[in-house]
């Protein structure tokens, strides 16, 4: 008989976690810094996400807080993912629940799942971000398949210059296609974060965005271009009815005199 499952909640906090002294003595997971708090186990991760194990709500929002004065930038509300895993010595990874089954609960196993977790609740973020992106941008294309431009594009591209710079900074911090840093030293955990990766579409959501990003990062660029093109045509036109007014000016003084 299997043991009763343990609840695994990811919080996104912010753009980026001071993780400096937060680990305890000991303790070396490459990428993943555990945290002790007196209600359960815990890992940050320098990229904003904090995942607590066996933790109820509330404890793990009080232990967020705790950590706000450690955040840089951060998020108006967290994103929150769950998980649930389980002991099980005769299965090792997500069952059809959903529930993640481990062959044991040592700190390189947890945190592998912590981190997959983690970065589950992150692309969240970036989906989220993109989609508002993507809807600002479908009333705009509807206008040009009319042959009119948007009077709001400016403020249009500026949101998308938001998602497109998330993104980016996003995966500077932490690339969700690559493995984690953890494998390097427990390269026996591999098909337990392939089986993650596929349960959670984490590569295959990874991939996605990007080829979005760079679908809207090309649009963007094309409706600057169109933009621009109409201020030129304002500013040509401003010119002329300069001129014309001037000449207007200058025939009727003649005329006159």
């Amino acid at each position: 008989m299997t043991a009763q499952p343990i609840p695994l909640r990811a919080l996104l906090l912010a753009e980026r976690l001071d993780a400096r002294g937060l680990g305890r003595t000991g303790d070396t997971l490459q990428g993943v810094v555990p945290i002790a708090d007196a209600a359960g186990q815990a890992f940050g991760f320098r990229w904003g996400a904090l995942v607590t194990v066996g933790m109820d709500e509330a404890p793990a929002a009080r232990l967020a807080e705790r950590l706000r004065p450690r955040l840089s930038d951060p998020l108006p509300e967290p994103v929150v993912e769950t998980a649930l895993i389980r002991l099980d010595p005769a299965a090792e990874g997500p069952d059809q629940d959903g529930v993640v089954r481990l062959r044991d609960l040592s700190a390189p196993r947890v945190a592998l799942v912590a981190e997959a977790l983690a970065r589950s609740a992150l692309l969240s973020h970036q989906e989220a971000m993109l989609e508002r992106g993507l809807d600002r941008l479908d009333p705009v294309l509807a206008r040009l398949r009319q042959g009119r431009l948007a009077p709001s594009s400016s403020v249009m591209l500026r949101s998308i210059g938001e998602a497109i710079a998330a993104r980016s900074r996003a995966g500077a911090r932490v690339d969700t296609e690559a493995k984690p840093d953890l494998l390097w030293d427990h390269p026996e955990l591999a098909p337990l974060y392939a089986a993650l990766d596929e349960e959670w579409e984490i590569g295959e959501r990874s991939a996605a965005l990007t080829r979005k990003l760079e679908m809207m990062h090309e649009t963007s660029e094309t409706l600057l271009s169109l933009v621009e093109a109409r201020r030129s045509r304002v500013l040509e036109l401003s010119v002329a009815l300069l001129i014309a007014t001037e000449v207007a000016t200058t025939l009727y003084g003649l005329i006159r005199g």
